[in-house]
């Protein structure tokens, strides 16, 4: 595929994807940087991909997948932030807030991913159930279940703590 081929059929895609980008990401230079990253990727890969299949699913879904990468890796920045907060504080009850916050981190971390992105989403990044469904391609009723699920495990194991 030629560059000039390359622009014509993946270009003109560029709103949409930058549109979805910034619905998940919420933030107008990370959409920037989703989108420019997926189509570096698309140029490496361009010899591997079939085209003969419409473009617009599979810049949709790369850059999906993209925007979820950047979320779990700003979710690990965001915890480790919120322990290096706890921890300038050295009075009791700051240490006993991050002793409890670790354990509650640990017992996220143990969650299924899809539990996991689903809680995320929902309580750290405020998205509604339409949103999530909508980034993550599952039906309401799952997100509602996996929710469920997660918030139930976590009452249950933090009980012991």
């Amino acid at each position: 595929m030629t560059q000039e081929q390359f622009t014509q059929t993946y270009l003109p895609f560029s709103g949409k994807m930058y549109a979805l980008a910034y619905n998940l990401l919420r933030n107008r230079d990370e959409a920037r940087d989703c989108v420019q990253d997926v189509f570096a990727e698309l140029w490496q890969r361009r010899a591997d991909i079939e085209q003969d299949k419409p473009p617009l699913p599979l810049l949709l879904t790369m850059v999906r997948n993209n925007c979820f990468d950047r979320l779990k890796s700003n979710l690990t920045e965001l915890n480790e932030e919120i322990v290096d907060t706890l921890t300038d504080n050295k009075t009791e009850s700051a240490i006993e807030a991050k002793s409890t916050l670790n354990e509650v981190l640990s017992i996220i971390r143990q969650l299924p991913n899809n539990q996991q992105l689903v809680l995320r989403l929902r309580t750290i990044d405020g998205l509604e159930t339409e949103q999530i469904a909508a980034l993550t391609g599952l039906s309401k009723e799952n997100i509602y279940t996996l929710l469920s699920r997660a918030r139930k495990a976590l009452k249950d194991k933090s009980a012991n703590i």
